[in-house]
C-alpha cells in the first residue's frame, strides 16, 4: 500500500467540511420540521448576511412576509413576535450555509495557488464545491415553489435539495478514505462489493422517498407500526392518474413505499454484514457498525412514526442517515470498490 498524501491540515479541512454539511443537514431539517422554511422571501446572498438589527428592519422583513402565501393562506394570525420565532431558524440555516461555502472554497483556494495539496485532492474539492454552490441554489428554487402560490416546497426540489447534501457528504467521505490510506481488505473483493453497491443504490432510493414523504407531511399519517390503517396493504395506494403521481403525490403510497424499502434495505445490509462475518473476519469492526447502525436507523424511523414526527426523534433518523451512509461507504472502499488515485 502507498503511504497517505494527505497531511493533518488537509485532514482537518476534510473534516471541517463534512462538520458543515451535517449541520447543514441538520439545521435543514429543524427549519423544515417546525416550518420556518418560507419565512424569509428573498435571496439575498451578502446583504442578508446579517438580521434586521433595527426596529424598522424588522418590520420590512414582516411586512414582505405578509406577502406570501404561508402568511395569507396559513399564518394570517401571526404577529411580529410569532414571525421572529420561525425567522431565527431559517436566518441560521441560510448563515450556516454561508459558512460552509467559506469553509469549503477559502482552502481551496488558498491550497491551489500555492500548490500545498496533491492535485487529485484539488480538482476533487473543486468538484465538490461546485456541488455545494449547485445544492445552495437548489435550495433557493425550493423554497420558491413554495413563495408563489401554495406554502409548501415541491417535494421533487426537497428531495433534490438534500441528495444533493447527502452526495456532498458522500464524496467528503470517500475522499478522505481515499487520501489518508484507510485500511482495506487483502485483495479485492467482488462478491462483497456487488452487495455493498446494492446497499449503496437502495440507500440512495430510500434517500429521495425519505425526502418525498418529509414534503408531503405523510408521516404525519397512518401513525401505526407494522401495519397501516389496520392493514398490511393500505387501500388508496393507486388513487391518482396518471400512474406516477401515486409515487409522488399519494400519502398512503409514499408512506408505504418508505417503510417497504426500509425492510428491504435493512435485509440487504444484514446479508452484507454476514457475509464479511463468515468470509472477511478481519473486516468485523465495519459489520458490527453497519449492524448497530442500520437496526437504530430503522428504530428511530419507527418511533418517529409512531410519536407523529416528533422533532427531535426526525432530526436524530436524518443524522443517523448520514452516519450509516458514511458506514456503507467505509466498507465500500475496503472491499476494493473504491481504489485510491491520489499518487
Amino acid at each position: 500500500m502507498q503511504p497517505p498524501t494527505m497531511t493533518s491540515t488537509h485532514r482537518y479541512w476534510l473534516i471541517a467540511c463534512m462538520a458543515c454539511v451535517v449541520m447543514m443537514v441538520f439545521i435543514g431539517g429543524v427549519t423544515r420540521l417546525t416550518e420556518s422554511g418560507l419565512s424569509i422571501v428573498e435571496w439575498k446572498l451578502i446583504s442578508g448576511t446579517l438580521p434586521p438589527l433595527s426596529d424598522s428592519a424588522w418590520e420590512k422583513e414582516f411586512s414582505d412576509y405578509q406577502t406570501s402565501p404561508e402568511f395569507t393562506k396559513k399564518n394570517a394570525h401571526f404577529t411580529l413576535a410569532d414571525f421572529k420565532k420561525i425567522y431565527w431558524l431559517e436566518y441560521l440555516h441560510r448563515l450556516m450555509g454561508r459558512i460552509t461555502g467559506l469553509v469549503f472554497l477559502l482552502p481551496l483556494i488558498v491550497f491551489w495557488m500555492r500548490r500545498l495539496a496533491p492535485p487529485a485532492l484539488l480538482r476533487r474539492m473543486l468538484f465538490i464545491t461546485v456541488l455545494v454552490g449547485l445544492q445552495g441554489t437548489v435550495g433557493w428554487v425550493m423554497v420558491a415553489s413554495g413563495l408563489e402560490h401554495q406554502p409548501r416546497v415541491s417535494p421533487i426540489k426537497l428531495a433534490m435539495h438534500l441528495t444533493l447534501a447527502f452526495s456532498v457528504f458522500g464524496l467528503l467521505v470517500y475522499t478522505y478514505l481515499q487520501h489518508s490510506g484507510a485500511a482495506v481488505l487483502d485483495k479485492p473483493r467482488p462478491n462483497l462489493r456487488r452487495l455493498i453497491k446494492l446497499c449503496l443504490l437502495l440507500f440512495a432510493i430510500q434517500l429521495i422517498m425519505g425526502a418525498i414523504v418529509a414534503g408531503l407531511d405523510a408521516g404525519l399519517s397512518y401513525n401505526s407500526f407494522p401495519l397501516m390503517d389496520g392493514r398490511w396493504i393500505p387501500s388508496g395506494l393507486h388513487l391518482l392518474s396518471p400512474w406516477w403521481l401515486n409515487h409522488l403525490e399519494n400519502i398512503a403510497t409514499v408512506q408505504f413505499q418508505h417503510r417497504l424499502m426500509a425492510l428491504i434495505l435493512v435485509k440487504v445490509v444484514l446479508l452484507a454484514a454476514w457475509y464479511i462475518f463468515t468470509r472477511h473476519p478481519e473486516g468485523r469492526a465495519w459489520a458490527y457498525g453497519l449492524l448497530i447502525v442500520v437496526l437504530c436507523q430503522f428504530t428511530l424511523g419507527v418511533l418517529t412514526l409512531l410519536s407523529h414526527v416528533n422533532i427531535w426523534l426526525a432530526s436524530a433518523h436524518q443524522l443517523l442517515a448520514l452516519v450509516l451512509l458514511a458506514c456503507i461507504l467505509r466498507v465500500f472502499y475496503a472491499s476494493g470498490a473504491i481504489t485510491s488515485r491520489a499518487h
